[in-house]
């Protein structure tokens, strides 16, 4: 197997070069004129490896700061709960002057008051609303740190797909360039047997219909380079379009797992999963949290007021009060039971959505570990299927230019090598992205 196909489809384009007569000559025979034998070029302004694609997508990508934000959500949600069992200090201040007094003044201008005062409150107890409020929370925060998880290996996905999408444009284009050369080729082997007398004008038009055939998979092949460019670049936070620098092999690595460590993982860790596992229990935690209104509160109460001596009617009096109260609503028209029906109804739903998001996840890594499986052997077989193919195209181009084989064998020799190579370019392509996707389903590396 091929350690490197970019030097395979350049080894491939150096072998057809060397094989025909330079480009400028069949120009200069070709009624259509050295213009329309130049390839308009595709605009890169620079080149990324795979890491820094993924660190600058991650790093600029609304998802993983919608996740980042989730976290922070959570956490002041978490403190917000804690705080329910400390108690609340609230200061007051007062100024007041007037004339409405319980005695006349001597100066007979009025009085003045001034106060301040603290007050404390504390539940003692809320029939266990703030101990679920607490679960919830720490449900709540682990489900948003999942789903930041899951958000980063999405984009980080979303990343190797733009990536590998760019590569596979670079190698669609070379695929194109050599069958541009192996057309020109063709085309001038059918016109010195024509020249000869050896074959019809049908040779020399079948053959610059496969030479204009292929400079149009070629635009087609630069079209496709020059989106994948400009998609990428948006992904990392370019103003321009992109490029991919090839890493060093696209053969495939061996899984650090087994198949049955890697379902197991997926079922027991995958972000997804957790996700709604904790989602499952902040909602049931919710549903304690309601039934907790059928029980009553009690509170404890006190404070201490500063205050001057005045003779102004209602003034507030220093000293220091202390209470103990209680409340509990009989009828709210239905309230209660409103809410509790709610939250049960999305506990359960939750409860539903757990298990499913388990059982999916386990039928997606099985699905996506078979199709790693399929993908890896459809590379071996591509690499022979070229082989194959590139030895066939150099027989009958033997036996074309011997007068034995018609140009139609030729041209449909030349298709099958055309093909061939666009079947390993999609066969390494589809198992770098299966790979990737199975990563982003266990939310790890393999």
């Amino acid at each position: 197997m091929h350690t490197n196909r970019h030097l395979f489809f350049r080894a491939a384009a150096l072998a057809a070069l060397l094989y025909m007569t330079p480009w400028n000559l069949l120009a200069q025979e070709s009624s259509a004129g050295a213009s329309r034998g130049m390839m308009p070029t595709v605009r890169i302004d620079s080149t990324l490896d795979l890491p820094t694609v993924i660190a600058r997508a991650i790093a600029v990508s609304p998802a993983v700061a919608g996740g980042q934000a989730g976290v922070r959500t959570a956490r002041s949600e978490g403190r917000v709960a804690n705080g329910a069992y400390l108690p609340s200090l609230t200061a007051t201040s007062n100024a007041l002057r007037s004339d409405v007094a319980t005695t006349p003044t001597l100066a007979g201008n009025g009085a003045t008051s001034y106060s301040a005062g603290l007050a404390t409150s504390i539940d003692l107890f809320t029939g266990g609303r703030r101990g679920a409020d607490k679960l919830r929370s720490r449900a709540d925060l682990e489900a948003a740190q999942a789903v930041d998880v899951s958000q980063r290996y999405q984009v980080t996905l979303a990343a190797e797909r733009a990536y590998y999408e760019a590569l596979r444009g670079g190698d669609l284009m070379t695929v194109a360039d050599a069958r541009v050369l192996r057309a020109a080729q063709g085309l001038k082997y059918a016109r010195d047997r024509v020249r000869a007398g050896t074959a019809t004008k049908s040779d020399d038009l079948r053959a610059s219909l496969e030479l204009t055939t292929a400079r149009q998979q070629a635009l087609a092949s630069r079209d496709t380079l020059q989106a994948a460019a400009y998609a990428l670049g948006r992904l990392v936070g370019a103003d321009g379009p992109i490029g991919a620098k090839p890493p060093a092999t696209l053969d495939p690595r061996p899984l650090s797992m087994s198949d049955t460590e890697i379902v197991q993982l997926a079922v027991s860790a995958a972000p997804t999963v957790q996700a709604a596992e904790a989602s499952a229990r902040a909602t049931e935690a919710a549903n304690r949290s309601a039934r907790s209104l059928y029980a009553p509160d009690i509170r404890l109460l006190g404070g201490y007021n500063f205050a001057n001596q005045t003779s102004l009617i209602g003034a507030t009096r220093p000293g220091w009060q202390l209470g103990l109260g209680t409340s509990f609503p009989i009828f709210n028209g239905f309230q209660r039971e409103d809410a509790v029906t709610r939250a049960e109804a999305l506990a359960e739903v939750s409860r539903v959505t757990a298990l499913d998001a388990t059982r999916q996840v386990r039928a997606d890594a099985s699905r996506l570990l078979s199709a790693l499986r399929f993908a890896q052997e459809n590379i071996s077989l591509a690499s022979d299927a070229v082989t194959a193919a590139r030895e066939d195209l150099r027989v009958q181009t033997d036996r074309y230019r011997a007068g034995i084989a018609t140009s139609l064998d030729r041209l449909t020799s030349e298709v099958a090598v055309t093909q061939a190579e666009l079947g390993l370019v999609a066969a390494h392509y589809n198992y770098q992205i299966t790979r990737a996707t199975l990563e982003a389903l266990v939310g790890r590396s393999l």
